[in-house]
């Protein structure tokens, strides 16, 4: 009898031992400019990105940058809730930097990620560290990126022009 015992404890635990639960992994969500604005995570977008007005001397050059290399996008991989100075402050106004300069909605692209982790399309072409996080991919290339240390609380204008006039 203690043999049965001990051959069924031994059978649980290997057979517990197979049973593991795994999270999904977490993939980026593509969001288009009307998505975001209707997103929860994303109810401070409009407000924030209407306080800034972008330098009209730059906004040009950046048109001219896009209409030179149509295949030039700006990817920027945000996280909604974060209540960070990049995510609060840079990210609103590059995105209200490119309207203003008449960027296609389709060079913009914006992913929503929960975390620098989460799965996203462009992952053998770079790694995120840091959320936001924006770059300028042109023909299957990085081309440059924008970064939050650059960033003075007024200047994304500026950062987005140099990163796109590359």
């Amino acid at each position: 009898m203690k043999h049965i015992f001990a051959i069924l404890a031994v059978g649980l635990i290997v057979l517990s031992g197979c049973t593991t639960t795994t999270e999904p992994e977490a993939t980026a969500q593509q969001l288009t400019l009307d998505e975001l604005t209707r997103t929860p995570g994303f109810t401070w977008f409009v407000a924030e990105m209407n306080r800034f007005t972008p330098n009209a001397g730059l906004l040009p050059g950046i048109d001219s940058a896009f209409t030179k290399s149509p295949s030039k996008k700006v990817c920027i991989f945000v996280k909604p809730t974060c209540s960070c100075r990049g995510t609060q402050r840079l990210f609103p106004q590059v995105v209200k930097t490119l309207m203003e300069a008449k960027v296609p909605a389709s060079s913009i692209e914006i992913w929503s990620m929960r975390t620098e982790a989460d799965r996203h399309q462009y992952e053998g072409m770079l790694k995120i560290s840091a959320l936001p996080a924006i770059y300028v991919i042109q023909d299957g290339a990085i081309r440059d990126s924008v970064r939050d240390f650059d960033f003075d609380d007024s200047n994304a204008d500026t950062l987005i022009a140099r990163a796109v006039g590359r």
